[in-house]
């Protein structure tokens, strides 16, 4: 079983998973979806089906039958949350770009994110980025964000303890995505995937030259060097982002969850 609804994550499966030193083959996202009360409409975790599907599109289709099975009115909106142990991949980021389109008038999604995806990659750095375009707030998980994690979503009654040097790779990942919203990259090319869809289109581009910039992606098999990226991105100053939205630490300790 890969979905878990209404269910406390295991201790030894959040150490397990949401550790910054070890490799970790599967993808665990933890997800919360909630209205403006403090109460939990949704929530539960899910791991990813080794090669059938991620972790990602399996929240997102839980959401999505939720979502159509309680409509709501359009002033309202539902704040969804995800602790994932992964950045989402390319795939992933198209399904997630898809559901917002889908519901951009009825939710705004928190992504914290303990470990990068393949981060060198130059399809996953364009993706990260389109994600943001379309209003994805993004975040690399400090101590109290891990903290938050395990009172939710393991134990409210126990105290997470960090693994070591757990503050200097926080550190660092928190630099590394600051590198990546600074960096100059074409949104509209993706390199390994021809994607001709609406829903992964860059929120400032027309159809038009989405569609144009996905043939000229076929014909260009060229990708830019390793060493070249990390060159450029080196050669500017990482962007301190301002603090997330509706995010506070303490607010998030206070809410309530729902176990009916």
């Amino acid at each position: 079983m890969t979905k878990f609804i209404k269910k406390f994550l295991a201790e030894e499966e959040f150490n397990d998973n949401f550790n910054t030193v070890d490799f970790v083959k599967n993808t665990l996202v933890c997800f919360s979806l909630e209205e403006k009360k403090p109460l939990w409409k949704l929530w539960g975790y899910a791991y990813n089906n080794p090669r059938v599907e991620h972790a990602e599109i399996i929240v997102l289709r839980e959401l999505s039958r939720f979502l159509g099975s309680n409509p709501t009115k359009k002033d309202v909106k539902y704040k969804i949350t995800l602790y994932a142990t992964y950045s989402p991949c390319l795939n992933c980021c198209e399904g997630i770009c898809k559901f917002i389109t889908e519901n951009k008038d009825n939710v705004i999604i928190n992504l914290y994110i303990s470990k990068f995806y393949n981060f060198h990659d130059y399809d996953n750095k364009i993706s990260l980025k389109i994600l943001r375009q379309h209003g994805v707030q993004m975040k690399m998980m400090d101590l109290e964000d891990y903290e938050s994690c395990f009172y939710y979503f393991v134990d409210p009654n126990k105290r997470f303890q960090p693994c070591e040097e757990l503050d200097i790779q926080c550190e660092r990942n928190e630099i590394e995505l600051d590198h990546l919203w600074s960096e100059k990259l074409d949104g509209n090319l993706l390199r390994r995937k021809g994607l001709n869809s609406v829903y992964f289109a860059s929120v400032d581009s027309s159809p038009d030259q989405d569609i144009n910039a996905f043939i000229r992606l076929q014909n260009d098999t060229t990708t830019p060097k390793k060493d070249e990226q990390e060159q450029e991105s080196q050669a500017k100053t990482p962007e301190k982002l301002p603090p997330m939205k509706d995010m506070d630490h303490k607010q998030r300790l206070k809410r309530k969850l729902s176990f009916d």
